[in-house]
């Protein structure tokens, strides 16, 4: 589409500020191919705005690890899982039973202005997932607990039962989303 027929889009207001039916809107995508068909070198495709859309969310989102022992990982997507990985290697990792004490860990990204005035644009949503080992009785408990470099987190564990020797052994993923509105 060149730019004649942008122009003749907006003067004549056929523009839109909501998607009506994600299915079947179509949103205009000028791609860059491998061969010139004209001076530019994009081709326009048209694709359905909810594709659009997820295509848009499956590029900022990635996979991370971190080891329990540097309780620091650095992310540069809004969206990502975070692997921890060594949590049950030594005690100072694996929280005890009932909230008796925490590991405490933090998730950064220093593309984000975390300064104290712009610290109510900062939009954060996390979950955990883990998935018990053998002899595992370790029940995550997690919360955003402050700012330090980045955002800062303490993982409990909420069991109430004994302590367990095999406790942490599982697989613990953090799924964050982490960005300024």
């Amino acid at each position: 589409m060149d730019i004649l027929n942008w122009l003749y889009l907006v003067k004549n207001k056929f523009t839109r500020t909501t998607i009506e039916n994600p299915a079947t809107d179509l949103v205009v995508l000028g791609a860059d191919v491998s061969f010139q068909k004209r001076g530019d070198k994009y081709q326009n495709y048209a694709i359905p705005a909810q594709d659009f859309c997820a295509s848009c969310i499956a590029s900022n989102t990635a996979f991370y690890t971190m080891r329990a022992s540097s309780a620091y990982v650095e992310v540069s997507t809004q969206r990502g899982i975070i692997e921890v990985i060594d949590m049950g290697t030594d005690p100072a990792y694996a929280p005890l039973r009932s909230f008796n004490s925490s590991y405490q860990f933090v998730i950064d990204n220093p593309a984000l202005n975390l300064t104290p005035p712009n610290r109510d644009n900062i939009y954060v949503q996390y979950s955990v997932y883990y998935s018990q080992g053998v002899d595992d009785n370790a029940i995550p408990y997690l919360i955003s607990t402050g700012f330090n470099p980045g955002l800062e987190f303490n993982l409990y564990n909420a069991n109430p039962a004994l302590d367990d020797t095999g406790n942490w052994q599982g697989s613990l993923y953090i799924y964050y989303e982490l960005y300024e509105i």
